[in-house]
């Protein structure tokens, strides 16, 4: 597994298809899976703003899920790899945008995903930091990219999805791994992929 986000009982994931089914995705290749996600809706006060994983999920069961929010927010995501792959490109990008997709054909504010922002060191956990890295990437490309602190291909696909940086979450899975919360909203004008 390239990126587990965050580890997966099967009872967990099964509990996210009783409480949202149309949020669920999971991207195949040659009948092999290759990537999969879980969204779930969330309002936007608690989708948008510093938060940890467990305490926006409610620990991934589907429990936080609120049928009347207006916002989609990513609760679990499983990428491979997949063999030959350069990138994870073949696994994220559908994932991406079947969720646009769905956050459209519900008429939703956007979607939420947090995404981890490399390097462990306690600045990489700063919305400054994170931010001066995406600013140096735009110098350098003419666009916004990421790699100051190395690639990160997650954060960049989103940004050529356009997502945009939103908070910095650090330890968001509990632990001292920092992540980047990117957002793209159904108002942008590239509203689908």
């Amino acid at each position: 597994m390239a990126f587990v986000h965050p580890g997966h009982a099967l009872s967990t994931v099964l509990s996210l298809f009783d409480q949202y089914p149309q949020g669920a995705f999971i991207c195949e290749e040659g009948q092999k899976p290759i990537s999969y996600a879980s969204a779930i809706r969330l309002p936007g006060p608690l989708a948008l703003q510093q938060h940890e994983w467990s305490a926006a999920t409610s620990e991934g069961t589907g429990d936080a899920h609120d049928p009347a929010a207006n916002w989609l927010y990513v609760s679990r995501m499983l990428l491979t790899a997949a063999p030959g792959h350069q990138s994870l490109g073949p696994e994220l990008w559908p994932l991406l945008a079947s969720l646009k997709s769905l956050a459209v054909s519900q008429g939703l504010e956007g979607l939420a995903v947090a995404l981890p922002f490399p390097g462990y060191r306690e600045r990489s956990g700063t919305a400054a930091f994170h931010r001066q890295c995406l600013a140096d990437g735009i110098r350098k490309t003419g666009r916004p990219h990421l790699e100051t602190m190395g690639p990160s291909v997650t954060i960049n696909i989103a940004l050529q999805m356009g997502f945009r940086h939103e908070a910095a979450l650090p330890g968001y899975l509990g632990n001292h791994r920092n992540f980047a919360l990117m957002v793209w909203r159904t108002g942008d004008a590239d509203a689908l992929p």
